[in-house]
């Protein structure tokens, strides 16, 4: 993880480290502090019950009972912060640290200065070892409260003169190795919560990032129309992305003129790359088309890719992003079909007789020329009433099958000539044709396949008007169903 990813992960560990620690601090003192509480009383209590008053000595037992009250004390103040929950973090480290620290004080201070037990270091050890696992302490806070115990043992120890240097010196060393098993204990636990931690960052991540997913794609799906079932032309498409958005795009624009007649524009457009990059880039391109045709329903398709190539030229080709684009504009009164393609692959023309026209690329890849060097170079293709245009993306020829063989464009053309059913189906069955090769394993691309048929004659009160036009230029009669595809959510 870098950058903000990294200064999130840290913040929410330092939270989190915050709220177990005060946590973790309010169960040590009440288990571990209400066990020194319960050792601490019987002790006062055998020492009351056995008193002497011919030995009976004053000041010694006060200094003992103000050292135990101050252990007493520091557990109380321990317990206070660790039941605020409204509290800082700092409050909370700064209280179990120095809680070992005031213990490690406390023993020393009961061996060397009062002469109550032999077993300092190992009491400390045992101590410091027990926070050291319970608390979630770095190592370095670990070896504060060490570091206390240390000064402290070391100035009791070469300040009696009655003492023996060699061990006197050896204490000493041996006071500071009784940090050691509580410091490597912290080190591996600080380790695991940190992996620990990373593992349900990242599910959590990933969950509210496949959230935000399901929102883009329903963003992203929404930007596509509708099938078009009415008039003199009907358009189905079938959409599979490679992830849950992709960078393959659609825009329909369907205008009904006074007189009757009808013209459909289609731009497919598909952009480099997969994912979120190509969806924020398809999202920008959205915008464009949007707007050419909000101000010119009747747009001529060289217009539209030439527009569109200046675009991505001057603001996305510069972070070596490109697209592909097929312009189609088709005219109910016309038998023709203008067609302007950048760089994508072949549209093909399905007559009603059985035939297939290859239509191929007019003009470059969207980005890779200037404004000035761009020729759309827009060209017209004859299409009579009962021929269907199938338009596609990159995807569907470069499906591979299980053994790599590619789908190619000849496979792709003889998947046309083979697939059967009705007009306004056939985006469908070739969608499952291109699964089928790929032995329906995953796409490794987005595939997009759009299927625009002239329509012959419909049938039906509401279809007359509609069909009215399309039997002025007509050669024959067909009749079309009305079954549809719709696209793939």
């Amino acid at each position: 993880m870098a950058g903000s990813e990294t200064l999130e992960f840290r913040h929410e560990f330092v939270q989190e480290t915050h709220s177990l620690l005060r946590r973790r601090l309010r169960n040590f003192v009440v288990v571990v502090g209400g066990i020194w509480l319960l050792f601490t009383m019987a002790k006062w209590f055998l020492r009351l019950r056995n008193l002497d008053p011919e030995t009976f000595q004053v000041w010694p037992t006060v200094w003992k009972g103000v050292n135990d009250l101050l252990a007493a004390l520091a557990f109380g103040a321990a317990l206070y912060i660790g039941l605020n929950r409204k509290g800082s973090r700092q409050p909370a480290l700064v209280a179990s640290i120095g809680l070992v620290a005031v213990y490690g004080v406390h023993l020393t201070v009961a061996q060397y200065g009062l002469e109550e037990t032999g077993l300092s270091l190992f009491l400390f050890m045992a101590f410091h070892l027990l926070a050291s696992a319970h608390f979630p302490w770095t190592a370095s806070q670990s070896l504060i409260p060490v570091g206390v115990f240390v000064l402290i043992h070391a100035g009791y120890v070469f300040t009696d003169r009655q003492g023996n240097g060699v061990t006197d010196s050896l204490g000493t060393i041996l006071s500071a190795v009784a940090g050691v098993p509580g410091i490597i204990a912290c080190s591996v636990q600080q380790e695991w919560r940190e992996r620990n931690f990373g593992y349900r960052f990242m599910r959590s991540r990933y969950g509210k990032l496949r959230d935000e997913l399901a929102s883009a794609r329903r963003i992203h799906e929404a930007l596509f129309p509708s099938p078009c079932r009415e008039g003199a032309f009907d358009l189905t498409y079938q959409y599979e992305p490679m992830r849950h958005i992709g960078g393959d795009y659609l825009h329909v624009s369907h205008h009904c003129r006074p007189d009757g007649s009808e013209v459909l524009s289609v731009v497919v457009v598909d952009v480099t790359g997969h994912g979120i990059p190509a969806a924020l880039t398809v999202n920008r391109l959205h915008g464009e088309v949007e707007l050419m045709f909000a101000a010119d329903p009747e747009v001529d398709p060289g217009t539209v890719l030439k527009h569109l190539n200046r675009y991505v030229n001057l603001t996305l080709a510069k972070h070596s992003i490109y697209a592909t684009a097929l312009c189609l504009r088709f005219d109910s009164r016309e038998q023709e079909v203008v067609v302007a393609n950048g760089g994508h692959p072949p549209a093909f023309l399905l007559g009603v007789d059985g035939t297939i026209e290859e239509v191929g690329s007019t003009a470059f890849v969207l980005g890779a020329a200037r404004d000035d060097e761009f020729d759309p170079a827009p060209r017209r293709v004859r299409c009579m009433p009962g021929d269907t245009m199938i338009a596609y993306t990159d995807g569907a020829i470069e499906a591979r099958a299980p053994n790599g063989r590619m789908l190619r464009i000849e496979g792709f053309r003889s998947m046309i000539a083979r697939a059967g059913g009705s007009p306004g189906e056939r985006a469908g069955v070739l969608l499952a044709g291109v699964a089928e090769h790929r032995g329906h394993t995953p796409t490794e691309d987005d595939t997009l396949i759009v299927e625009i048929h002239r329509v012959l004659r419909r049938t039906g009160a509401a279809g007359e008007q509609a069909g009215s036009s399309a039997r002025a230029g007509s050669a024959g009669n067909g009749v079309l169903t009305e079954a549809g595809v719709q696209p793939v959510r």
